[in-house]
């Protein structure tokens, strides 16, 4: 049982009257709450969705094929079925104009004439091919660099006069000593210039090598005369009565010596032209050689080159067609959103009604003076003189009538009565059945004392 409490503080919780009494009186007085709205078709909606989808789709299709009409041919569509699921299938057919026709027509002959000439060539390429390429090309052979070149050395054979006087025997005797001592020194010499001259990439034969060596040579002559200068000073006084014939004797040397270097300055510059010569045979050569090798390699790749040839010609030109702007997919109506949409909705309007109506319920028992949500207060002013618009709504447990009414205005301040709707008994009504529960005020008025009449 669920107890319906009153509001007002003069309430004494007395017998509880049920919802469901309660609750029939509250509906004949507002109506009855809304019933539920009806579960929305999630299923319909989704396929009838589908099924908009799939027709603005085929709407798209249908708007895309777009038949074109050029100066060398045209495009046309045509809807020539429908598929497995009831779409419609289309068929693109490009036609030629005459002029065109009669291109494709002469191509195809061509190219059947063509391809005869190919499978000919063909064999011919798979036999030059399968022998391999071999330039053939005749060995030259070249002597660059060899020269019979003989570079100065700068070693002139400087000879005394063996009739010289004693002075010149001390002379020839200390110059001996000396260069004893130098030749050492001179022959490592010799061979640090050499091996600095090879690496430095100068080899023998060469202008360059023949100018170092010069140089080098006359330095080491500078070494002798250095010593000969030495061993004059050591017998000095040995040599002053052979000075004239020592004199003479250098002077003799010193022409035999530039004879020398001229004779093997010529030499050089023979060998250097000698050496110009062959390097000129080599190029000459080398240019021939170049030459038989392109001349192999265009013969082995002819056969290639004329399948190639063959293979390749002058092709009908096609209708170009222009590229028209695409229709966009749309989808159809959402159909299942505004079914949730729809369906939410309702729930939300049921919600609100029966929230409206729980909160009217709860207004009207809570009223002082009347039934509310709770137990009926005492007193309440109940006298049918104070009340308007008085209406029978029920029966309550105990045989009396519930009346719906308004207190008339003169009493809507009244302490026991108030504003508003109410619902409750008739005081007159009562004094006949419980008279014990009637109390008459002092300005006359009854009231019903509810904590008696269910006491």
């Amino acid at each position: 049982m669920i107890k319906l409490l009153f509001n007002n503080p003069l309430v004494k919780p007395l017998m509880p009257i049920t919802f469901g009494f309660l609750g029939d009186i509250v509906n004949s007085i507002f109506g009855g709450p809304p019933p539920p709205p009806p579960a929305p078709d999630y299923t319909g909606a989704a396929q009838a969705t589908a099924q908009g989808n799939l027709q603005a789709a085929q709407a798209a299709a249908a708007a895309n094929r777009v038949n074109q009409v050029t100066p060398y041919g045209n495009l046309n569509y045509s809807q020539t079925g429908t598929d497995s699921y009831g779409n419609p299938t289309w068929t693109a057919t490009t036609s030629l104009n005459d002029v065109g026709q009669q291109l494709l027509n002469n191509q195809n002959n061509a190219s059947l004439g063509l391809g005869g000439a190919i499978n000919s060539q063909l064999g011919q390429v798979n036999n030059v091919m399968g022998q391999g390429f071999n330039p053939q090309t005749a060995p030259i052979t070249t002597n660059v660099g060899q020269a019979n070149l003989n570079p100065l050395t700068g070693q002139a054979n400087l000879q005394t006069n063996p009739n010289y006087a004693s002075g010149m025997q001390g002379w020839d005797q200390a110059n001996q000593i000396l260069q004893a001592r130098l030749q050492p020194q001179m022959a490592q010499d010799r061979e640090s210039q050499n091996a600095a001259l090879a690496n430095q990439g100068i080899v023998q034969g060469t202008k360059a090598y023949d100018n170092a060596m010069r140089t080098f040579n006359q330095g080491q002559n500078d070494l002798l005369t250095n010593s000969q200068l030495a061993g004059q000073q050591i017998g000095n006084s040995l040599f002053n009565q052979g000075i004239t014939g020592g004199q003479f004797a250098n002077t003799a040397n010193q022409q035999n010596y530039t004879n020398s270097q001229s004779q093997q300055q010529a030499n050089n510059a023979l060998a250097q032209q000698q050496f110009g010569n062959q390097l000129s045979n080599a190029n000459l050569g080398n240019t021939a050689q170049q030459q038989q090798y392109n001349q192999a390699l265009t013969n082995y790749n002819m056969p290639l080159n004329t399948l190639s040839a063959l293979r390749t010609g002058a092709q009908v030109q096609n209708p170009t067609f222009q590229n028209v702007p695409q229709q966009a997919t749309t989808s159809g109506a959402d159909l299942l959103g505004a079914t949730t949409a729809a369906g939410n909705y309702n729930l939300g309007t049921y919600n609100a009604q029966q929230a409206a109506n729980s909160n009217l319920t709860g207004g009207l028992l809570g009223l002082g003076g009347s039934l509310g949500a709770g137990y009926l207060m005492s007193p309440a002013m109940s006298d049918i003189r104070t009340k308007e618009n008085i209406e029978p709504i029920g029966i309550a447990p105990n045989g009396l009538t519930i009346y719906r009414f308004e207190y008339k205005d003169e009493f809507k301040d009244h302490e026991l009565a108030g504003h508003g709707i109410h619902v409750g008994y008739m005081a007159q009504e009562v004094e006949q059945v419980y008279p014990y529960a009637v109390k008459t005020l002092d300005d006359g008025y009854k009231v019903v004392d509810y904590g008696v009449l269910h006491g």
